[in-house]
């Protein structure tokens, strides 16, 4: 993996040199790991956590993508939907059951603000790692899965399953050693886990969609888009 990271933040080790080791990339991966337990929104840590071991595999999802009409034109005009490029109280406006309208009741229910990242954009690769991290919400939208512990790792295997990102396989390996709050048994969490990560590997790719035209969409008819199938039941 020769990938390196346009961005960095020097003083919490967050720097990804060209042609950096394995061993580098790991550590660089935890630590930005680390920022994020704390700063789960931080514009660096968040991508650069990506691009620190899935450089490659997002390297190969654009050229998957460039073979398909809508995947050239996602890498050719590079959309943003970062905060100052959302309008949140038009989206609400929109009616229920719609993208938008979910997308923007989603973060007010949460608490939280929409993602902004101060990443910088070489080339295609950097584009996709900075539309993962920028869809992340989105994700919780269309699969349905919520913003709690238990919620946060069904996405994280879904997303292991329908992307195949090494960055997720690690948030899971560190959500077992440390069992977060609110983890069910480890039979039922190891369960759940599998049935998303089954789901994922169903899906279309979650990166390939442009969000942003389908605002007034309803969420069920995005699912269909990415071809999602319905949750296992509890």
């Amino acid at each position: 993996m020769s990938f390196s990271s346009p961005t960095a933040r020097i003083e919490d080790g967050l720097f990804l040199p060209e042609g950096a080791s394995l061993f580098t990339r790991l550590r660089v991966a935890v630590r930005a790991l680390k920022v994020l337990e704390k700063r789960p929104d931080d514009g660096i840590a968040a991508p650069l956590f990506n691009a620190s071991l899935d450089g490659d595999v997002f390297k190969r999802h654009c050229t998957e993508l460039a073979k398909s009409e809508d995947g050239r034109e996602l890498l050719t005009q590079r959309p943003s939907l970062q905060r100052s490029n959302i309008d949140l109280a038009t989206l609400g406006q929109l009616p229920e059951g719609t993208l938008g309208n979910a997308f923007a009741r989603y973060f007010s229910d949460n608490g939280i603000s929409p993602f902004e990242s101060p990443y910088e954009v070489r080339n295609e690769v950097d584009y996709l790692v900075k539309w993962y991290r920028e869809t992340h919400d989105l994700h919780h939208v269309v699969t349905g899965y919520k913003t709690d512990s238990l919620g946060e790792m069904e996405l994280q295997a879904f997303v292991a399953g329908n992307m195949g990102l090494r960055t997720s396989v690690l948030i899971l390996l560190f959500a077992a050693l440390l069992r977060p709050h609110g983890l069910p048994p480890i039979w039922k969490y190891a369960r759940k886990l599998r049935a998303a990560y089954r789901r994922g590997r169903q899906s279309e790719k979650l990166v390939r969609l442009r969000y942003e035209r389908f605002w007034e969409a309803t969420v069920e008819t995005v699912r269909q888009q990415l071809r999602i199938p319905p949750p296992t039941p509890a």
